[in-house]
């Protein structure tokens, strides 16, 4: 059985971060499946049940969008094709996204104009770089805000004791046994709750086995909390370290981001864009030259120094829809480029999801 949870690391070409790839049982629609999971308790005597409901919520709950959470999809496909996708959900946040996939061109026209102004924060009649990264953090922080939000709320009342949430507790509802007393558990499906359990410690801060709200959202977002990166490098390294030597050589590396099987049209030979990244990780990545990356190397990889994810998108958008070249977005420019911003029917990405209006546009 195999971890399915998402990744939580970007790859990158030359200097641009790639999107990750999803696990076996990845999903969008990561809050529906909590809120399936925690509001139905396993009973420990199905266990079939058990495994099936505890992937789901191991591909949901404990799910983390990395440390550049703008999206789960790949900015730059394969490191060169562009995926347009990646942008929309920078620009509207994961969740509005989707719902943009399905209006017509024109209905998308029409809901962009409508959000422009409200990123107009000087109200000079333009969109600056400055503004558009505001904006994407905005929709960032509200979309992570809201999937914590809607999990934690899920959690049985009584469950919540002090407004915190135990490990014994949490367990119980997710894998179907506060301490695994008469479960016969496969070795993966061990190693899954000692990953959670483990990443559980780091989130509480204060070291009581208990998440209040706020670390039980560094809990399932632990890119965005500091105290929480070596253990994003850890599972990182695991998840790509076949060989489970401790390191991330070549072959992981490269295996990690490309697969023949989704190249048919090329019969086996690799695309140009795989030997950029052999001499990425040769040149780069692998600062010691030992042909491995250790901790510390994949630490800068996933985690660069100084790297605004939010900026750099606003530049990429920016540098896009600019036509006149004035540095500074109008709305007309926006709307041209509306397949930029935002998705439609005409740009449909994915697959088709239950329409809903937006709480906020």
């Amino acid at each position: 059985m195999a971890d399915p949870r998402r990744t939580i690391r970007l790859s990158t070409s030359l200097d641009r971060p790639r999107r990750p790839k999803l696990g076996p049982v990845g999903s969008n629609s990561t809050a529906v499946l909590v809120e399936m999971a925690v509001t139905l308790p396993i009973s420990t005597h199905n266990m079939r049940t058990a495994v099936v409901f505890a992937l789901l919520v191991s591909a949901a709950v404990v799910y983390a969008n990395h440390p550049e959470k703008l999206s789960d999809k790949d900015h730059f496909k394969g490191g060169k094709e562009h995926d347009a996708k990646f942008d929309h959900e920078a620009f509207l946040g994961k969740d509005t996204a989707a719902e943009y996939d399905q209006l017509t061109p024109e209905k998308s026209k029409e809901r962009l104009g409508k959000l422009v102004p409200k990123m107009d924060l000087n109200e000079d009649g333009f969109v600056e770089e400055n503004e558009l990264r505001e904006h994407i953090n905005f929709m960032q922080k509200r979309y992570v805000n809201n999937d914590v939000e809607r999990t934690w709320k899920n959690y049985k009342e009584e469950k919540i004791q002090d407004g915190k949430l135990a490990w014994k507790d949490y367990r119980e509802m997710v894998y179907g046994s506060a301490d695994g007393e008469g479960q016969e558990l496969s070795p993966e499906y061990s190693k899954m709750i000692a990953r959670d359990e483990r990443r559980w410690k780091v989130a509480d801060y204060d070291s009581n086995e208990k998440l209040d709200r706020t670390e039980y959202g560094c809990f399932m977002h632990p890119e965005d909390c500091d105290h929480m990166r070596d253990v994003v490098v850890q599972e990182t390294v695991e998840d790509i370290d076949k060989n489970k030597d401790g390191f991330v050589d070549l072959e992981e590396y490269i295996g990690d981001m490309y697969r023949p099987d989704d190249y048919p049209e090329l019969n086996g030979k690799e695309p140009d864009w795989v030997a950029s990244e052999r001499e990425m990780f040769k040149e780069h990545r692998d600062k010691s030259g030992d042909g491995k990356l250790d901790k510390d190397e994949m630490r800068d990889w996933i985690m660069p120094v100084g790297f605004d994810h939010a900026d750099a998108e606003a530049k990429h958008l920016v540098a896009i829809a600019d036509d006149d070249k004035d540095g500074k977005l109008s709305s007309d420019e926006i709307i041209a480029h509306y397949d930029t911003f935002v998705g439609s029917q005409a740009t449909d990405y994915g697959e088709q999801l239950q329409k809903h209006d937006p709480a906020e546009l």
